[in-house]
């Protein structure tokens, strides 16, 4: 988000493949063990009338998706995020793999501040949930704290998909909002942050985590409207028509989430 509701490393590498036989082991764990819940289980639970099946399909789905951790723009609050999680978990991600989360600042410091706060929180939800990886939902200026934590700390091999949203990837022309450091660091194209960020490659580690950038014509925020683009992401989805969201709503709009959930399907075996 814009306003008061706005909002060294890691150069891209050819795909090789590597991530999927990693992919293929969690989900293999992940079935054996239900299996074997199944099975220990079974004869107890049969004289107790209980399904052990269904617990053992529960624990199974909710392995199938990394956790998502969805993050709010500039002064948003994780509440902000809380339709885009009931979007998720109406339509199968479990509850326990959703999170909603921002930095002590609400995005509006040191985005490399809020980059370093934003590992501590993927640990966290690393230890909860047992995952390898997580999925980062981001919109608006958080979408730059992530790809800085992807590019300059731990990021790449704890995150499986990065999505930005609506995010001022190469700056913003309604940059009336330098009051906020986050904000000085997004103001043009050419802030030092920005330069730094973008280059050598404006999705780092891209043989590891696959990219998806949603933005529309109707966002009057992050604009141009191709700034919210990243150059070699898996997809760029451009919103247009009568019907496209502004900046505000872009993270509640069906069409748009619909988007993130099949980007996400498609690639959870990459």
């Amino acid at each position: 988000m814009l306003y008061a509701s706005t909002r060294s490393g890691g150069a891209a590498s050819p795909r090789t493949g590597d991530r999927r036989p990693a992919r293929a082991r969690r989900l293999l764990r992940a079935s054996l063990a239900a299996l074997l819940t199944t099975g220990l289980l079974g004869p107890a639970a049969q004289a107790s009338g209980a399904a052990p099946q269904s617990a053992a399909a529960d624990a199974a789905a909710a392995a199938g998706h990394d956790p998502v951790i969805m993050i709010p723009g500039m002064t948003g609050s994780p509440a902000s995020m809380n339709p885009m999680k009931s979007n998720l978990q109406s339509n199968g991600w479990p509850a326990n793999r959703l999170f909603t989360w921002t930095d002590s600042s609400s995005m509006t410091q040191d985005l490399a501040k809020a980059a370093q706060q934003l590992s501590a929180k993927v640990d966290q939800v690393r230890a909860q949930t047992g995952a390898d990886k997580v999925v980062l939902a981001t919109w608006s200026a958080s979408t730059l704290a992530a790809r800085y934590y992807i590019k300059n700390l731990d990021g790449a091999d704890k995150v499986s998909q990065y999505i930005g949203i609506a995010g001022p990837q190469h700056g913003t022309a309604n940059n009336g909002c330098q009051w906020y450091v986050s904000c000085q660091q997004f103001a043009s194209p050419n802030t030092p942050f920005l330069k730094a960020l973008n280059n050598p490659s404006e999705v780092p580690f891209n043989d590891r985590i696959d990219y998806l950038t949603i933005r529309s014509s109707a966002d009057y925020n992050a604009t141009p409207v191709d700034t919210a683009k990243l150059a070699g992401a898996d997809e760029n989805h451009l919103m247009s028509g009568p019907m496209a969201p502004s900046h505000f709503t872009i993270v509640s709009n069906a069409t748009a989430l619909a988007k993130m959930r099949s980007f996400i399907i498609a690639h959870e075996n990459d």
